[in-house]
């Protein structure tokens, strides 16, 4: 049976994403609700070539539908890492599932300072050429591990002293008792 050594759960910054759906939102619904208002209301034609206020429902609902479901992503975005005393494990929900990391696959890590912008382009899941892959929520530190077959690959941690001491004891071996 496995057992955890180290359990982390990152989350983004709720605050600005909750700013920005409110904002994408009200950016959608106020031109489309206008133009309908317009035209049923006022009884003007809304724009140049005006579409039927039926058509201005029907794109204005599959816009807010299109924001708030690449909103709702957002906000429930995920960091967890979990080293138990067989693997590393990695999950980005709700875009990505476990991803188990055997110390067989690692060549060598280290935990390391990084730049997101520079190296990946920002946070999330990212891959590059030079850098390899990274998942990041925020920060700046992070866990390197470069895989036996040459690729490289940054988890973000906010935890970086116990990440440190969970893949000691999962790359020698030891379990968390020692036994």
């Amino acid at each position: 049976m496995e057992k955890i050594i180290f359990q982390e759960e990152q989350k983004g910054n709720q605050a600005w994403l909750t700013i920005v759906l409110i904002i994408s939102l009200f950016s959608v619904i106020t031109p489309f609700a206008y133009g309908i208002y317009s035209q049923e209301v006022l009884q003007k034609p809304f724009g140049n070539n005006p579409a039927s206020t039926g058509t201005l429902i029907a794109i204005g609902l599959t816009a807010v539908i299109i924001i708030g479901t690449a909103n709702l992503l957002l906000v429930r975005m995920r960091l967890k890492i979990k080293v138990t005393n067989e693997a590393l494990w990695i999950c980005f929900p709700p875009l990505k599932r476990w991803k188990k990391i055997t110390p067989e696959m690692i060549h060598h890590y280290e935990i390391r300072t990084y730049n997101a912008h520079r190296e990946f382009g920002g946070h999330g899941l990212k891959r590059t050429r030079k850098s390899g892959a990274s998942y990041t929520i925020g920060g700046n530190v992070g866990l390197q591990l470069y895989f036996v077959g040459g690729k490289k690959f940054l988890i973000g941690t906010q935890k970086k002293q116990a990440l440190e001491y969970a893949m000691r004891k999962l790359m020698t071996g030891e379990s968390q008792d020692g036994l």
